[in-house]
């Protein structure tokens, strides 16, 4: 569920998911109050609450017709070709249920979402509204039938054959068995993790790169995943709050130290993780990482001699 006690932000999502409600067809408050309620993303409100989302469409231009009795006192939207003049407080608004959006990272709810944006940006007569309205980063650089595809292989763990064009190297045919994908929000780029024998292991590679699916050679595949395990400890740092990543959990916090165990799939991104940490990385119980990280510094140190 999207964590936020940002009350503009969640009015935000609100409205746009009503929104989305009436551009697919005629909607009844009830219905609206239903499917509030399904949505793990919206908090609950009353029946209301959601005449005032309706009225807040219309004062920004969209023709909203109430219903009554014939129609099961069902919302008709009907969309004014009069260009939508959103004021900069208004713009600021939908910015910042946006911003909620990605932080909960659901790449099928943003799709979702940045069409929305799409049909409400013809409506809009600013150029810069348009365009604030419509950025969604490196996220637009992916075709969003290519992702619908493989979010369908991650879910049956399909064995596929893509054409992946890496930042390093020449496009060629990979063969690799789906397990996810996931949005990175260091970087702003959605990533398909996957299992695959060229690297003995589960690798996550970038979405946008992907150039197409080439076949699918295994349906329902049991995908070769050895999950990994390493305690590690880092220093307190009072200016520095501890973020975890989803596979680490605490276990231990003294006043001078924090000890953590991390149930790791790629071992590259987490000795990445443990690099980070700098000088406030004490410990590492994993021999085999610890000498990689050791190697790795070593090498640098000797780039710069």
């Amino acid at each position: 569920m999207l964590k936020t006690n940002n009350n503009i932000a969640q009015t935000g999502l609100r409205i746009l998911f009503v929104l989305q409600l009436l551009i697919k067809g005629s909607v009844s408050k009830s219905q609206i109050l239903e499917q509030i309620a399904k949505n793990p993303n919206l908090k609950n409100v009353t029946p209301d609450t959601i005449t005032l989302d309706i009225n807040t469409l219309k004062a920004v231009g969209f023709d909203i017709k109430s219903g009554d009795k014939s129609n099961n006192y069902c919302y008709e939207l009907k969309l004014n070709p009069i260009k939508i003049k959103l004021t900069n407080s208004e713009i600021k608004a939908l910015s910042i249920a946006k911003k909620a959006m990605f932080y909960f990272m659901d790449f099928r709810y943003i799709i979702s979402i940045y069409k929305t944006f799409e049909k409400i940006s013809k409506l809009i007569d600013s150029k810069e509204h348009v365009e604030e309205l419509l950025n969604f980063g490196n996220f637009l650089k992916t075709d969003f039938n290519l992702l619908r595809e493989l979010d369908v292989h991650c879910k049956h763990k399909n064995e596929i054959v893509i054409l992946y064009n890496s930042p390093s190297r020449p496009p060629r045919e990979m063969t690799l068995k789906c397990l996810e994908l996931k949005y990175s929000k260091k970087n702003d780029k959605l990533y398909l993790w996957c299992s695959c024998d060229e690297y003995k292991g589960v690798v996550y590679l970038r979405a946008d790169k992907i150039e197409k699916i080439i076949k699918i050679t295994k349906m329902n595949s049991e995908p070769n995943v050895n999950q990994k395990s390493c305690v590690y400890s880092i220093l307190r740092t009072k200016n520095s709050p501890l973020e975890l990543e989803d596979y680490e959990k605490v276990i231990k916090i003294t006043p001078d130290y924090v000890q953590i165990r991390a149930e790791y799939l790629n071992e590259f991104n987490f000795v990445q993780r443990l690099l980070s940490f700098g000088e406030n990385l004490i410990y590492v119980e994993d021999k085999k990482i610890l000498t990689k990280i050791k190697n790795i510094i070593s090498d640098v140190r000797e780039m710069y001699n």
